[in-house]
């Protein structure tokens, strides 16, 4: 891809195939306390790529379920520790695109509404922390995805122009997010309901293989 100077990467899902994990903590939760029965599909069409605040609002729209933010905080956290992040593995291709870019001297940032001290142990667990430039995450910004403001924070970060970086995210959130601030957004997911919802991004792909051949 001509001119490109940095990519802007989301995490979860993204990087690494994380949304199961989450999901496997969050449904004993929903099964035990609200007799919820969540399924992986719900937890993707309506759960993934967001915060646990909009989480929670999802819960009362869906089920009716009316639970405080520091409950699901303590229980969801609780469940993510026993079940150990650091199994969590990358997605298929991430490191073979990373390694190119870092190849091409392309640089990297990282724009996730997760939390910086989880993000950091993870990449230094599969040794990628020292390839990231900037990072933008939930502790940065007021307003997360799909508000455009943690994407124009990168931008500023970097020091680049908006035709100098591309996005590459999972989720429409995530996704509308990278396009309302100007980048060129790449969205990849095999999941039919999101890609349902990304009829808006500049390319919609299945793989990072795919997006390591789009930007060569």
């Amino acid at each position: 891809m001509k001119d490109l100077k940095a990519v802007f990467f989301d995490f979860d899902g993204t990087l690494v195939d994380s949304e199961r994990f989450y999901f496997e903590a969050w449904k004993p939760i929903l099964k035990q306390h609200f007799a919820v029965n969540l399924d992986f599909e719900t937890w993707i069409q309506y759960f993934a790529g967001h915060t646990l605040a909009r989480n929670i609002l999802t819960m009362k729209e869906l089920w009716g379920v009316d639970v405080k933010e520091e409950f699901m905080w303590k229980s969801t956290r609780e469940n993510y520790a026993n079940q150990d992040m650091l199994t969590i593995p990358l997605m298929p291709h991430a490191r073979e695109l990373i390694d190119f870019l870092v190849e091409r001297d392309i640089q990297m940032g990282l724009v996730t509404s997760n939390f910086r001290p989880t993000v950091e142990r993870m990449l230094e667990h599969y040794g990628l922390l020292q390839h990231f430039s900037w990072f933008v995450t939930r502790e940065d910004v007021v307003n997360p995805k799909p508000n455009p403001t943690c994407y124009q924070k990168a931008l500023l970060l970097s020091g680049f122009d908006t035709s100098e970086v591309v996005a590459v995210e999972d989720t429409a959130t995530g996704s509308r997010a990278a396009y309302d601030a100007g980048l060129t957004c790449i969205a990849v997911t095999k999941q039919k309901a999101e890609r349902d919802r990304l009829d808006f991004v500049n390319h919609l792909l299945f793989d990072l293989k795919e997006v390591n051949d789009l930007l060569r």
